[in-house]
C-alpha cells in the first residue's frame, strides 16, 4: 500500500476533509474520545476511525461522502441490532476507514444510549459524544465486549458523567435496567464513582450483552451477523477483516496483460493471488482453486471458457474489467467483493460485488430506508 510521506498525514487530512465537507446541521461526532483518537492518529497503518451519525441526518451524511468513498465494506442495517456502514476510503486518505454508527448506540443487540439521549460537544477535530452517550462510548462498550477499560478512557467517561443533566443521567440508567437488568444498572454508577472493576463483573457485563442480543433478533439474526466465520484460514488484508475469496473472469487479447495488472495492485495491498490460464491443467487448477478458497485469496482466470456454476457460487460473481481499467477501479471492485460477507443484505451484496452503479448510493438507499 502506498503510504503518505509522513505518519498519520493521511488521517489528518481525512479529519480536516470531513470538517470542511460534512453540511452544517447534520448531528455527528467522533467516538471514541480524545484517548481514541489520539490512539488511531498514532496508528501507522489501516485503522477504522469510529463516527456517530443521527439517523434523521445519515443520508445527507453519506451524499456528502459519497463522491469521494472507494467502496463500501460493511453494512449492518436491521435496527435490532447496532446499525451501522463501513466505507474505505480512497488512496489520498491512505485507505483508511470510516465506521459510521447511525441511530441509537448498542453492543450488538444491547441497547447502550438511545439516540434521543445522544449529545455532542466541541472538539479539536470535529464534534464528540458529550454526557451519558459519551459514558456509553467509552465504558459500557468496552464492559458490555468482555474487556478491560483503560485508566485514561474510565477517567474521560467520568467527566463527562459528571458533566451530563441529572435528568439525562436518570433516563439513560432507567433504559438500561430494561435493556440489561437493574443489577448492572446500579453497578455503574458505583464504577463512575471509583469502585474497581473486577473480572466477574466483565463477565456480567459480556452475558448481559448476549441475552440482550438474542432477546432483541433470536439465533438466526446472531448467526447472519456472524456468517464471516467460516471454515478455512482467513487472511486479514487489507483492511484487518478476514477476506472472502474473489474471482476475476478476464477474456480477450489484452486478458494476460490486465492480469498482470491486477496481480501487481493486489500485491501492493498485501492480497495473494492464483493464476489460472487456460491451459492450466485440471488438477492444478483444481488445486489453486482449493489454496484460494481456504485462505481467502483473489483467482484470476483467463479464457473464454465458462466457469462452472460450482466455482461461481464459492467464489461469488466473477469481477471482469474493461482492458484500460485502472488501479483505483481495480481496488474498488476488490473491496466490494471481498467483503461482501459484511453486507446483512445478502442480495445488495451481489448487486455491490457485481460493480453494479456507485457503492455508496446502493448504500444509502438501503440505510437510509429502514426505520
Amino acid at each position: 500500500m502506498n503510504r503518505t510521506d509522513a505518519p498519520g498525514r493521511g488521517k489528518l487530512a481525512l479529519l480536516e476533509y470531513l470538517q470542511c465537507t460534512v453540511p452544517t446541521g447534520i448531528r455527528w461526532a467522533l467516538r471514541g474520545g480524545r484517548g481514541g483518537l489520539a490512539a488511531w492518529l498514532a496508528s501507522d497503518t489501516v485503522k477504522d476511525l469510529d463516527l456517530w451519525v443521527h439517523s434523521a441526518d445519515i443520508s445527507r451524511f453519506l451524499h456528502a461522502l459519497s463522491p469521494l468513498a472507494a467502496a463500501t465494506v460493511s453494512l449492518e442495517s436491521d435496527p435490532r441490532w447496532l446499525r451501522h456502514l463501513v466505507l474505505v476510503m480512497p488512496e489520498r486518505f491512505d485507505h483508511q476507514l470510516i465506521d459510521i454508527t447511525y441511530g441509537d448506540l448498542k453492543v450488538g443487540g444491547a441497547l447502550t444510549c438511545r439516540e434521543a439521549l445522544i449529545a455532542t460537544r466541541s472538539g479539536t477535530h470535529g464534534p464528540m459524544l458529550a454526557g451519558v452517550a459519551a459514558v456509553s462510548d467509552l465504558l459500557l462498550r468496552k464492559l458490555l465486549r468482555g474487556k478491560r477499560v483503560d485508566p485514561s478512557r474510565l477517567a474521560e467517561a467520568t467527566l463527562q458523567w459528571h458533566q451530563a443533566p441529572e435528568q439525562q443521567r436518570r433516563c439513560w440508567l432507567g433504559d438500561l435496567g430494561e435493556s440489561l437488568g437493574s443489577a448492572l444498572q446500579h453497578s455503574l454508577p458505583a464504577i463512575l464513582s471509583g469502585r474497581r472493576i473486577s473480572q466477574l463483573q466483565r463477565a456480567t457485563f459480556l452475558l448481559a450483552a448476549l441475552r440482550a442480543s438474542l432477546h432483541q433478533g433470536g439465533i438466526s439474526l446472531a448467526l447472519r451477523r456472524r456468517r464471516r466465520l467460516v471454515l478455512g484460514r482467513r487472511f486479514r488484508v487489507p483492511l484487518k477483516r478476514p477476506v472472502a475469496s474473489v474471482m476475476f473472469h478476464l477474456a480477450g487479447p489484452e486478458a494476460g496483460r490486465l492480469a498482470h495488472r491486477i496481480e501487481q495492485v493486489l500485491f501492493g495491498i498485501g492480497v495473494a493471488t492464483q493464476r489460472i490460464d487456460a491451459g492450466t491443467a485440471v488438477g492444478r487448477r483444481l488445486g489453486r482453486l482449493a489454496v484460494a478458497g481456504i485462505y481467502g485469496q483473489a483467482v484470476i482466470v483467463t479464457g473464454d471458457r465458462r466457469l462452472s456454476r460450482l466455482t461461481a457460487s464459492l467464489f461469488g460473481v466473477p469481477i471482469t474489467f474493461a482492458a484500460d481499467a485502472d488501479r483505483e477501479e481495480i481496488l474498488k471492485r476488490y473491496y466490494l467483493a471481498a467483503h461482501r460477507w459484511y453486507i446483512d443484505d445478502t442480495a445488495l451484496a451481489g448487486r455491490l460485488a457485481a460493480g453494479e452503479s456507485a457503492g455508496t448510493d446502493l448504500s444509502l438507499r438501503a440505510a437510509s430506508t429502514l426505520p
